[in-house]
């Protein structure tokens, strides 16, 4: 998948962009499967009991070979290299169910946020298997805001947050996406979820994100090489591949 090269400047300016529809209406509906076989509220949730749980899973293409082959699929890589550069590794993956009635919102940060020490920025990529739109707790963004950095956030349960008295949402803007369209974003772009107020509209999104090859902790020093090769001098690599196995438990960024 080419990008313009008025995407790109997009993408720089205001820290999104959506792609529109990356995967034809079969490599969806396997996405599909996969992940509602996967991302369940009797595994795991997320939010709380008052405004309503909602199902989250780490690492799905750990628990489907299906769908640890879109993580090196063509258009998918294409983005992330004309982002990120000729060396690419595969960061982290995530589904997120916010199923009617799931109040819960996961509230303004940065993806950077929820890493131990401090690394660099990286790629986003949001996948809705669903339309999304403030209603059925979709995205708000605050364009632009990538440009200043990791702001600090601090830690609110399970979720990392940006601080309300440090954060100017006045620009803040809602992102609709639609059924299967890919929306990308920079790590360091604050953004929240809202809360699912309908009573019949599930919103489902599988988050895929990529870093470049020399990411690194700049607290500890730590290089990932636990995070496996996509691209390496240019070329897409056949299959994941890293220096050192990663760990779910252990090394949970």
């Amino acid at each position: 998948m080419k990008l313009l090269k008025q995407d790109i400047e997009t993408f720089r300016i205001q820290g999104y962009l959506n792609l529109g529809t990356v995967f034809d209406a079969k490599e969806l509906a396997t996405i599909s499967r996969e992940y509602d076989r996967l991302v369940r509220s009797e595994v795991q949730v997320l939010g709380n009991e008052e405004e309503g749980f909602f199902p989250y899973r780490a690492m799905l293409n750990f628990r489907s070979p299906e769908l640890q082959k879109f993580i090196l699929h063509p258009r998918l890589v294409a983005v992330a290299e004309q982002i990120l550069g000729e060396e690419v590794r595969f960061w982290w993956d995530q589904g997120i169910n916010k199923p009617p009635g799931a109040g819960s919102p996961i509230a303004w940060h940065q993806d950077n946020g929820y890493q131990r020490g401090r690394t660099q920025e990286f790629l986003t990529c949001w996948l809705a298997l669903d339309h999304s739109e403030q209603a059925n707790g979709g995205l708000e963004v605050i364009p632009g805001t990538h440009t200043a950095g990791q702001q600090e956030h601090r830690w609110e349960g399970v979720h990392a947050v940006i601080p309300a008295e440090g954060l100017d949402t006045g620009a803040a803007v809602p992102l609709d996406v639609g059924e299967g369209e890919l929306l990308i974003f920079s790590s360091l772009l604050v953004h929240q979820t809202l809360g699912n107020q309908t009573h019949d509209r599930q919103r489902r999104s599988w988050v895929i994100q990529y870093c470049r090859g020399d990411q690194h902790n700049e607290v500890t020093g730590e290089v990932y090489d636990n995070r496996p090769w996509v691209v390496r001098g240019g070329k897409t690599l056949a299959e994941l591949h890293s220096e050192r196995p990663f760990h779910l438990a252990r090394d949970h960024a």
